[in-house]
């Protein structure tokens, strides 16, 4: 993937740098992310030099990852102003996916590749946009061209296991997405694997274990996988791994909530209250505007006889949550 991780991580960096923006009198507008602090610059520079593609394409990667229907506009903007740029055009599509703007990706991505014939990156993610649109017959015809390179043969099978998954074809697409991970070698799609994994998963094969397992080392800070490993160790009901796993995804992100939660209801259905206290009290922390992290500490209060702090996380959990119904029979029922 050549293209995309270079225009995000930018775009992500920006977006950072974005974080906590006043926008003052323009808060009204619908384009007032444009009058942000950060952005307001490049907006002005525009007022001035109307007819500079790469002021467009600038705010586009600023405002990406927050504001990708505005970004759409400004890289369209600059293509229109320099059809020839390949990155223009790629960026349009790319925020063009984003907002489930299917035809226009594809579109943009098209003369994206006029500008970049034979360029592997661009004809995947036309052929992506194209599957998301249903265009099934013209994405697998781009997904065979694409089989015969040697750099983007993994995503070649990776869009031939979309297909297949939309038509709810199981067994190729666990076919297709195992022949993708060979295909990448060393460096597989993170959300192929763990769409494996899930695949798998579904039908119970034991082997999903191993590919969340590879999703993990993609990313070692990365607990979501672990996690999706502990769920589906319960499910099939060993808890003695279920809990290491859980435990790991901890060591990897200590402030993963889910993990906790999970460790929680685990010694809840114990009846270990103590320990499932310690484990809510952890994701309460971790997550102090997540209802259920109170709501779950607070019953874990309850049956320890705290009746107070009991009622002091039932009302928080209730004020994070509407209509909240499980907290607020419990506040009613210690109310008596």
């Amino acid at each position: 993937m050549k293209y995309l991780p270079i225009l995000l991580l930018f775009a992500g960096a920006q977006a950072c740098n974005n974080a906590g923006t006043r926008q003052q009198q323009a808060a009204s507008r619908p384009d007032s992310a444009l009058y942000s602090d950060i952005i307001r610059p490049v907006t002005d520079s525009i007022s001035r030099f109307p007819d500079h593609p790469d002021l467009y394409y600038h705010r586009a990667l600023l405002l990406f990852n927050t504001n990708p229907a505005l970004a759409q506009a400004d890289f369209e903007k600059a293509a229109s102003l320099s059809p020839g740029n390949t990155d223009y055009w790629a960026g349009a599509g790319e925020a063009a996916l984003i907002v489930n703007d299917f035809q226009k990706a594809a579109a943009n991505f098209r003369k994206a590749l006029t500008t970049a014939p034979g360029y592997t990156y661009l004809q995947y993610r036309l052929a992506t946009a194209l599957v998301e649109n249903k265009q099934y017959t013209e994405a697998d015809s781009i997904a065979n061209v694409l089989a015969q390179t040697t750099d983007a043969r993994d995503k070649a099978y990776y869009l031939k296991a979309r297909m297949a998954e939309d038509k709810q074809d199981t067994t190729t697409a666990i076919h297709h997405l195992t022949a993708a991970i060979r295909a990448a070698g060393n460096q597989p799609e993170f959300e192929a694997v763990m769409e494996l994994g899930d695949l798998l998963r579904a039908r119970k094969a034991t082997a999903a274990l191993d590919y969340y397992q590879q999703a993990w080392q993609q990313d070692t800070t990365n607990a979501y996988p672990l996690y999706e490993a502990a769920q589906f160790q319960e499910e099939l009901g060993n808890q003695p791994a279920a809990l290491s796993a859980y435990h790991k995804c901890i060591v990897a992100d200590p402030g993963f909530e889910p993990a906790y939660l999970a460790l929680g209801k685990i010694y809840s259905n114990k009846k270990d209250w103590k320990t499932a206290y310690t484990y809510y009290n952890l994701a309460a922390k971790s997550a102090p505007t997540d209802a259920w992290a109170y709501y779950y500490r607070a019953t874990a209060q309850e049956q320890l006889g705290n009746i107070k702090p009991a009622v002091e996380d039932y009302t928080k959990a209730a004020s994070f949550k509407k209509d909240f119904s499980e907290a607020k029979a419990a506040l009613k029922r210690l109310s008596r």
